[in-house]
């Protein structure tokens, strides 16, 4: 399995603070003395992603975003590998380089999307391409990514102290319905030290891990009924040669009730081929829906093998 991508998004624009000039933002900073969104913060979630073999995913190197810092903290934490920062960009973007993509080109991966409009590769590649999400600080374009992460069940962390739209994502997370657990929500509002930093990527890992639990749960029934059904075909098929006592005139009769198995079978299996490469529905069909339309082709083929015989 290729290693986890994890977009840090967000912003520390001191023009969004509570000033004089603005008393009012609609995303309030916190208060003068207390923690706020630097520039630096995204550089201890990186570091640590780094370390736990995780991915970058980022989108723009202005320095008024958190990512030119993340990205400078990724490169420093450990060795990383080539390809390890996935930079997503619209298609007419001209793309803005960051400081290390310069010097060490082959740890970017740049991925042009078809759409020009930096909205909609942004906030795409969150449900599509983002296995996790870090927001810090930010405004609008934070407060979006967040819904959009939630409704997608994409594993996230949204940092309450650091104030801005994370901080109004944070309040909208609901524990035990969403991805994250009471602990992991609550720990979500801790300052910035080494361990919360550490147990905030633990908890993007263990969501993703429970994502995967309970997306995978029904299709491993599926393959697991295909394969039972696929087993027991055969051995009706070949039941002449495997059972030679069986009554005269029965394997007629099993060969055709194989046919029934087997096109349930192929039914099943298919709907695991298309989840194992992600061009099935998220929703797992029925599998009494999905066995019995096997079970009608596989009868039908069957019937028609039959009939098309010359003998008796």
């Amino acid at each position: 399995m290729a290693p986890p991508k994890i977009a840090i998004i967000g912003s520390a624009d001191p023009t969004r603070n509570v000033s004089d000039d603005n008393p009012k933002p609609r995303f309030p900073y916190p208060a003068a003395g207390q923690y706020r969104a630097r520039p630096s913060d995204g550089q201890h979630d990186r570091r640590q992603i780094a370390r736990r073999g995780c991915r970058l995913l980022v989108y723009d190197s202005d320095n008024k975003f958190i990512e030119g810092e993340a990205v400078s903290g990724f490169v420093k934490a450990a060795k990383a590998t080539r390809g390890s920062i996935v930079v997503r960009q619209p298609q007419q973007s001209e793309p803005k380089l960051f400081l290390e993509e310069t010097s060490q080109p082959a740890l970017f991966e740049r991925r042009v999307d078809t759409s020009d409009q930096w909205e909609v590769s942004f906030y795409r590649s969150i449900a599509d391409d983002a296995d996790g999400i870090v927001l810090i600080g930010g405004a609008n374009s934070v407060l979006i990514a967040g819904q959009v992460a939630i409704g997608a069940r994409v594993p996230i962390v949204a940092l309450e102290k650091s104030g801005g739209a994370a901080s109004s994502v944070w309040r909208s997370l609901r524990p035990e319905v969403d991805l994250p657990t009471l602990d992991e929500h609550a720990r979500m509002a801790h300052v910035v030290t080494p361990e919360a930093v550490t147990r905030w990527v633990t908890a993007l890992l263990d969501q993703r891990r429970r994502r995967l639990r309970v997306e995978t749960k029904e299709i491993r029934s599926h393959a697991l009924i295909a394969i039972a059904m696929f087993v027991f075909s055969l051995v009706l098929a070949f039941a002449r040669h495997l059972f030679p006592l069986v009554e005269r005139g029965l394997p007629m009769w099993l060969l055709l009730f194989s046919t029934l198995l087997g096109g349930g079978s192929g039914a099943a299996i298919r709907m695991v081929f298309e989840r194992r490469y992600g061009v099935g529905p998220l929703v797992t069909p029925s599998i009494t829906a999905t066995l019995a339309l096997g079970t009608i082709s596989g009868g039908l083929a069957g019937l028609l093998y039959i009939v098309s015989q010359p003998a008796t």
